[in-house]
């Protein structure tokens, strides 16, 4: 699977790429700002895109907005973020398939972005709020 990762926080994105490209073994392309995902996500495909809710530039939330708005609209989407009230997963989740809260343990995330596309695809979804 091709995944674009948008992640501020160098060592988080480090882990996650790591975690993803050896354990699920995916590809990663990282990203440090939600304008540089829009960029991208704009100019390549991917199979997932996973967006760190709040980032420079433009916020996750921004991101995606913009993302399905320039016609990427059948990419998941799932969202990390340590904005973990009701108000705001559900603004996640309009946007996306699922809502990973940080922290997060790092082995953990493959599984976690496995389960949640998984029930997005089989529309059995609890929207990943885990």
């Amino acid at each position: 699977m091709h995944i674009l990762l948008a992640e501020d926080d160098p060592a988080v994105s480090i882990v996650i790429q790591i975690c993803l490209e050896k354990i699920g073994g995916h590809t990663v392309q990282l990203v440090g700002d939600g304008a540089a995902a829009v960029s991208l996500a704009s100019r390549e495909a991917f199979d997932l895109i996973v967006l760190d809710g709040m980032m420079p530039i433009k916020s996750g939330l921004q991101a995606a907005s913009e993302i399905r708005a320039a016609g990427v609209v059948s990419t998941p989407i799932i969202f990390l973020s340590a904005k973990n009230d009701e108000r705001d997963i559900a603004a996640f989740l309009k946007l996306g398939v699922g809502f990973i809260p940080k922290p997060f343990e790092p082995t953990m995330i493959c599984a976690k972005i496995d389960t949640i596309l998984d029930e997005a695809q089989n529309g059995t979804s609890n929207r990943g709020a885990s």
